[in-house]
């Protein structure tokens, strides 16, 4: 049906955009209704001049992604001309307090170079077909009065059985419930302004300097290509769905972009980023694929030069406006994977930090071989004396004072990263040295 195809057109552009709406809902107006509102209207061609045969209502929670959808709307459809509007401001006398976005579109614009509208489909047949389809937009403040007058007093036969002495009162409280309705409406979006804009950035001052791509991962290393993207992305997101051809192509043009050429510069690029916190930030309404989880990553990473970096990206014109609004969601919120090393057996050679995960483990074991022994050091899989590790590991060299080297793997996620941090310090017990990461020591013990 075109009505469940438009609905899943929908929930997946506002999905892009990072909207979270309370509801999105799509229905075929009956064969009877249709009928009625031809006899009622006298139309001489109905099909082409009912123009809510097919009608979505995106009921959002504040007025900030309100406009934004209204914005996306305008963007991704042809709007007919004269059908954007909001029925409440035609008509201020009975229905004052109605707040609804209705905007009729008659095809996807033509300039929208996507695959979503599907060839020979029910909704590409409507459009072709049919007089226009009608959107409302409306907030869950708006949708609650609207639900209730609808009930009460539009289509509510008790209140054409009251006189018209209550009839006016009810008018008057419907009134006062707008006015309610309005400053409801307004303390919500100023809610949105302060999660979009904290006043406390929980990003840590080492994001600009510790973070910057490692100078060995930036130079040489394995090629980013096709193959080499998809295993990356299934090792770093399992339970993400898999991407198209396409999605992969795209997001190798958004690593490329940031520069990012090599395996080992992506890796390193998104080593910092709290993979779950960031997917809990977009709070998405289903399941995401992996190249959108790499994308958000990268968003999280890089932050505004992210948008200006592939906002020209792919083929969506509203791709860097769409960016910005899901950079709210992460603005001043994402962490990062920071760890920092105290004691009194720290070399002063040895910054306390902040480091991210695989230099925190790398500097451990630079630090018991010189204390111990290479030996000492030695974890199978992990650190090895020669570049014999298994080849997902990205091993990389770690010189030591004695003109030796070890490597050590590169390839960690936090639980592994900071169990090797464990297991090197457990190798020598007597020396004074602990890791921690947000306030808690999660390797060594504290003196």
């Amino acid at each position: 049906m075109a009505a469940i195809e438009m609905e899943s057109y929908i929930v997946r552009l506002l999905e892009e955009s990072g909207i979270r709406p309370h509801d999105v809902s799509a229905r075929a107006k009956s064969i009877a209704s249709f009928q009625r509102k031809q006899h009622s209207k006298r139309y001489a061609d109905p099909v082409k001049q009912v123009t809510d045969i097919v009608a979505i209502r995106i009921i959002t929670y504040s007025n900030t992604d309100r406009k934004r959808t209204r914005d996306l709307i305008r963007g991704r459809f042809v709007v007919k001309e004269g059908e954007d509007r909001n029925p409440g401001d035609d008509k201020p006398g009975r229905l004052r307090g109605y707040d609804c976005l209705h905007i009729v579109v008659s095809d996807e614009d033509p300039g929208t170079e996507t695959d979503w509208l599907v060839s020979g489909g029910k909704l590409a047949r409507y459009f072709k077909e049919f007089g226009g389809l009608e959107i409302q937009i409306r907030t869950v403040a708006g949708h609650a009065w609207a639900e209730f007058e609808h009930s009460r007093r539009y289509k509510g036969a008790q209140y054409q059985a009251i006189n018209d002495q209550d009839q006016e009162t009810i008018d008057q409280l419907f009134g006062a419930a707008s006015d309610a309705r309005r400053a409801l409406d307004e303390t919500f979006v100023a809610i949105d302004r302060i999660l979009a804009r904290p006043s406390v950035d929980n990003k840590q001052e080492f994001i600009g300097e510790e973070l910057k791509i490692d100078d060995t991962a930036a130079n040489g290393g394995s090629p980013l290509d096709h193959s080499s993207l998809v295993a990356l992305l299934a090792s770093r997101f399992p339970d993400a769905g898999e991407s198209s051809e396409r999605g992969i192509a795209f997001g190798l043009e958004l690593a490329r972009s940031c520069g990012l050429e090599t395996v080992e510069s992506l890796y390193a690029a998104l080593e910092a980023v709290e993979s779950d916190q960031v997917l809990a930030l977009m709070d998405a309404s289903g399941p995401v694929t992996r190249v959108r989880r790499l994308d958000d990553e990268l968003l999280a990473r890089f932050e505004e030069d992210y948008i200006g970096l592939t906002g020209t990206v792919g083929s969506v014109s509203t791709r860097a406006q769409q960016l910005e609004w899901r950079f709210d969601r992460l603005r001043g919120k994402a962490r990062y994977k920071a760890y920092f090393i105290h004691g009194s057996d720290r070399p002063a050679d040895l910054e306390t930090g902040p480091h991210v995960a695989t230099r925190t483990v790398r500097a451990l074991a630079r630090l018991v071989a010189r204390k111990s022994g290479i030996e000492a050091v030695l974890i199978s899989d992990a650190i090895s004396r020669a570049d014999d590790l298994p080849k997902g590991a990205r091993a990389k060299e770690v010189p030591l004072s004695s003109g030796e080297s070890i490597w050590v793997i590169t390839n960690l996620n936090r639980d592994y990263s900071e169990s090797l941090m464990k297991q090197i310090l457990r190798r020598v017990p007597e020396l004074k040295v602990h890791v921690v990461r947000d306030d808690i020591v999660v390797a060594g013990t504290a003196e």
